[in-house]
């Protein structure tokens, strides 16, 4: 597996949307333009190429979340809270997510915003709660680390899909992580997020 410690800056966006995401923000105009490869961004020519695929690096922040999936929030509804009450249904589907702290990680990506691409695991219809109706779940392969740390850890994004979940919805430059504990993560502190271009992208919104 390629390394990511030199990766600085990396988006996959339209075409038509001339702007690039770094570590320090996004950037748009001539500067985008002047980057352009294809349909990929890349700052200063440090994007990592596997074959023939990107990956894409964005700097983000650590937000609080609801506190539902780890259960910091109480809620009667959810013992333990909902990833406790989950991950029994993802390991009998083939997902094992002991390896993983019990919550997520709310990385917002502000002001950029995300696609998502082919998921690693996708499971429909879980029926997790007898008190909710099922839910469909996609999972995607990420690696995440804080800034100014050398290593990243392998994570997942954790989906599950808007037009099922219950509420608790999230704001649109957020995403929710599932990775090992990482004793310095603290809400306000920068990380970076980086994927394979076929799982996850970056853009900076038009308008």
């Amino acid at each position: 597996m390629a390394e990511f410690t030199r990766t600085r800056a990396v988006i996959l966006t339209r075409a038509t949307a001339l702007a690039a995401c770094t570590l320090s923000g996004c950037e748009s105009g001539p500067v985008a333009r002047a980057i352009v490869s294809s349909s990929v961004f890349v700052l200063e020519g440090q994007g990592i190429l596997l074959g023939d695929r990107f990956h894409l690096c964005a700097k983000a922040v650590i937000t609080r979340g609801h506190g539902i999936a780890s259960g910091k929030t109480r809620d009667t509804r959810f013992p333990g809270g909902t990833l406790a009450m989950q991950a029994p249904f993802f390991q009998d589907l083939g997902l094992d997510l002991s390896g993983f702290f019990p919550g997520t990680l709310n990385l917002s990506v502000h002001p950029c915003s995300y696609r998502l691409g082919a998921p690693v695991h996708s499971f429909p219809q879980v029926k997790w709660a007898e008190s909710f109706p099922p839910e469909n779940f996609s999972f995607y392969r990420c690696r995440v680390r804080l800034l100014g740390e050398v290593d990243f850890v392998e994570a997942l994004v954790y989906w599950p899909h808007p037009s099922t979940k219950p509420g608790f919805h999230q704001d649109p430059h957020v995403l929710e992580v599932l990775a090992p504990r990482i004793p310095l993560a603290d809400y306000g502190k920068e990380m970076e997020i980086c994927a394979d271009s076929g799982s996850l992208g970056f853009f900076f919104p038009e308008g």
